[in-house]
């Protein structure tokens, strides 16, 4: 981890200043700026190739977890801190749009100390914007962590008739992120197509446990099986990622071992993060394990798009 001292400045973090590191963010907790640094530079190692040359929207929170937050992703002025950006234009708004990338520890710590509480990563890579390098699936159970289990468990059953393997992380709340790392080849409109092609699968399977249903009325209590996070633009919060709720819980990479309903995603949080870094990397094998998008949406890396190749579905 990046060394640490404190002076009247505030606290050096490896070649960060952090400034008013005893301002609490978590108050019930006792949690501060200086931890939320702290927790950042000790899971770097394990973040940074997640956040390397790929876009990021920052979650802002200034004074920490009771006060206002907003998400950022134009970070044109934070050039001048030495933050490296990606100029990307943003349909939703129609302008260029200044995405920071944290390319290493000090723009971490650099954002972490404008207030960045979370760090949310598009799926490609500024070198490659038009090629996702994961295919995603966000389950989001009406109230109880068990359920996103249970509708995991159809997800992996699915993957593993496609050939596929998934790997499972907490979202810092009380659903689940399932990731899929991808070789280049696919478009965003193909990794959307094929993850609407496996949610109607899950929902085959399971209908009285998963849901497609976008509005909350149409669910029914059963878990929202989310694929919007493969759109171009649309995020993913990052493995390690602090999240804005009760005793500052992470969002952790876990094997699938671990995805059992008696788990309590609050209990892996920035206390107790330090304590699982010294166990093996459950995701140590992730960007070794590019696997290749079955059925029809499967295309050569040099293939144009509109002309896929033909293969049999999975």
């Amino acid at each position: 981890m990046a060394s640490r001292s404190v002076n009247a400045g505030g606290a050096r973090l490896g070649e960060v200043t952090i400034t008013n590191p005893d301002k609490v963010w978590w108050p019930d907790d006792g949690i501060t700026k200086l931890d939320v640094a702290t927790h950042y530079a000790r899971v770097a190692p394990r973040l940074l190739p997640w956040t390397t040359d790929r876009p990021l929207t920052v979650e802002r929170c200034p004074d920490g977890m009771l006060g206002p937050c907003f998400y950022q992703k134009n970070f044109a002025l934070a050039e001048k801190l030495g933050v490296t950006t990606r100029a990307i234009r943003a349909a939703s708004v129609n302008r260029i749009v200044h995405y920071p990338l944290a390319n290493d520890l000090r723009t971490l710590l650099i954002l972490v100390n404008l207030g960045g509480l979370s760090l949310h990563l598009m799926n490609c890579r500024a070198s490659s914007l038009e090629r996702p390098d994961w295919l995603a699936f966000d389950l989001d159970p009406p109230a109880r962590f068990a359920d996103a289990v249970r509708a995991a468990g159809v997800l992996r059953d699915v993957l593993d008739a496609a050939g596929l393997r998934g790997y499972a992380k907490t979202t810092g709340g009380k659903g689940l992120h399932v990731l899929v790392p991808l070789r280049p080849g696919p478009d965003h409109a193909d990794v959307m197509a094929y993850a609407h092609r496996v949610a109607e699968k899950m929902v085959t399977k399971a209908p009285a446990l998963v849901t497609t249903a976008f509005s909350k009325s149409g669910r029914g209590g059963r878990v929202y099986i989310d694929v919007g996070r493969n759109v171009f633009g649309a995020t993913v919060v990052a493995p390690y990622s602090v999240r804005r709720r009760p005793h500052a819980p992470v969002s952790t990479p876990l094997a699938w071992h671990e995805v059992t309903p008696d788990l309590d995603p609050a209990s892996l949080n920035v206390r107790t993060a330090a304590d699982r870094l010294r166990s093996a990397d459950p995701w140590r094998k992730v960007w070794s394990d590019l696997q290749e998008l079955p059925g029809p949406e499967a295309r050569r890396p040099d293939t144009p798009p509109g002309r896929r190749r033909r293969r049999s579905a999975a």
